[in-house]
């Protein structure tokens, strides 16, 4: 065993030392602002923020009775290591060789954008392992696939939408393929209904959890009270009232006079017509009247809404990293802003405390400021030695786009989709947020996983046909029986390896 994976050992051996070395520069925990902040709230107080989804509150929340948030940071390392274990270990199961299998998990490792959202209090690596897990239980197994896999990568899926609501998207790709199997013989045979049933009520059931404590806190059942809001910031970029003509309880909504920024900056900006809505940014009726008024503008300008998201999807494959939305947002991602208090420790949150009392009452630990808070504390010379490791080792947007296409490339000239799924989950994550907000930096690093193993899977070798088996029910469940040598996937599936690394 030591001999078949001793490269990725040494990959692996690496990238904890990487994750060692930042929980020393950096303590306890890195802050990402407002989202922090409200993060930490509501896994204190179980109360939702209406601005934001707060399923990583509840993973705070979880984490809460051991009063340490150095060892939330520990777990998000570790959830990181995870993500590269799970590619190594499903190219692998595909038959391909153990430098290919680590080439497409070294992004994870060693880039440090990822190193830095994992000592960061915001969701995207949570998010990233299920998205990840999902993917492994779906593709797994060379030649098969069951449907018992099918309803617990559902279940992650719909975990993840109240995580980061881009799970929503991931989700609708996973029924969709489901359907057309359903739909589309493709194998001569169906995939099962009652499969697919399962798979759309495990997706449902964590959104429909989350809607209804939601409802219970804010008397409306959805997961936020900002997706018109945000929906809103995005027609910002292009939306002309002269060609919308938005009803009278709408005008405030158009567009400020002067030069146009960045689209969700609309939301923060102190000059934002938002502010000037009864109840504030995030009240029902403003959600609903934002909501409306971007349907409009899309509708009445589609060419303009096309262009404004052209071009933030275009900011993910830049060579450099994109100064966007703004120079402050692009520094919350950078070690050596590390320490800076992006809001002020007095802060209300939701829930009545302050940002200091909140992360005293959170964590119990020696490294609390003057206010009794817990700021990010850099450790020298640690923290200068991630500051320069940040300035070369990361993944470059065009070599992001360079893996996508080479992926999608092999796949059409192999004439073979085992990668299709990670291929269209890694566009998704890519896409969505443009289409109903803007292009953050931090949106590009869950993406990556996905666009690795897809480029992976693109070129794992062809099964045998005894290998092949259909995706269906069991003959169990069926009441039938399926010879050996005629069963085959409806999807496209893998090989099976002489020797897979459990099977060593």
């Amino acid at each position: 065993m030591a001999r078949r994976h001793a490269l990725f050992g040494l990959a692996l051996a690496g990238a904890l030392a990487l994750r060692v070395l930042a929980m020393l520069a950096f303590r306890p925990i890195m802050w990402f602002g407002g989202d922090s902040a409200s993060y930490l709230a509501t896994g204190l107080r179980l109360i939702p923020d209406p601005s934001r989804v707060g399923g990583y509150a509840l993973l705070l929340w979880v984490l809460r009775p051991l009063h340490s948030l150095a060892l939330v940071a520990a777990v998000q390392h570790l959830m990181g290591i995870a993500i590269g274990v799970l590619i190594y270990l499903l190219a692998r199961r595909h038959g391909l060789p153990a430098w290919v299998a680590t080439l497409a998990a070294i992004p994870v490792f060693f880039d440090a954008y990822e190193l830095q959202l994992e000592a960061d209090s915001v969701p995207d690596i949570p998010f990233g392992l299920l998205v990840v897990i999902a993917l492994y239980l779906l593709l797994r197994s060379p030649g098969e696939r069951r449907p018992a896999r099918v309803v617990p990568a559902a279940f992650l899926l719909g975990v993840s939408a109240i995580l980061w609501p881009v799970g929503l998207a991931l989700l609708a790709i996973l029924l969709a393929v489901l359907l057309v199997a359903l739909a589309v013989p493709l194998s001569g045979r169906r995939a099962g209904l009652l499969a697919v049933a399962a798979a759309i009520l495990a997706g449902a059931v964590p959104v429909a959890g989350y809607a209804a404590w939601f409802d219970l806190h804010e008397h409306q059942f959805s997961l936020t009270r900002s997706d018109g809001v945000y929906l809103w910031s995005r027609t910002m970029s292009f939306a002309n009232c002269a060609v919308i003509r938005p009803p009278a309880d709408e005008r405030t909504l158009c567009p400020p006079s002067g030069p146009r920024i960045a689209a969700s900056l609309y939301i923060w900006s102190g000059a934002s017509p938002l502010l000037r809505m009864p109840g504030g940014r995030f009240s029902a009726r403003t959600n609903a009247l934002a909501l409306d008024f971007a349907l409009r503008a899309i509708a009445a300008q589609p060419g303009g809404y096309v262009t404004a998201v052209g071009h933030d999807f275009a900011l993910s494959f830049a060579w450099n990293r994109p100064v966007h939305p703004d120079a402050g947002i692009v520094d919350r991602y950078q070690f050596s802003d590390a320490t800076t208090a992006w809001v002020p420790a007095t802060m209300r949150t939701p829930g009545g405390g302050t940002v200091a009392s909140d992360q005293a009452a959170y964590d119990a630990g020696p490294l609390h400021g003057v206010n009794g808070s817990a700021p990010t504390r850099a450790v020298q010379p640690f923290a200068s030695w991630l500051v320069s490791y940040q300035r070369y080792a990361y993944l470059p947007g065009t070599l992001l786009g360079a893996i996508l296409l080479g992926g999608l490339a092999a796949m059409i000239a192999r004439r073979r989709a085992l990668g299709g799924l990670p291929w269209a989950f890694a566009m998704e994550i890519l896409l969505v947020p443009p289409m109903v907000a803007d292009f953050d930096l931090r949106y590009l690093v869950p993406a990556v996983p996905a666009a690795c193993l897809a480029a992976a899977l693109a070129f794992a070798p062809r099964p045998s046909s005894g290998d092949q088996r259909r995706w269906t029910t069991s003959p169990a469940a069926t009441g039938t029986t399926v010879p050996d040598d005629t069963r085959t996937s409806s999807l496209p599936s893998g090989s099976t390896p002489s020797a897979s690394p459990e099977s060593t």
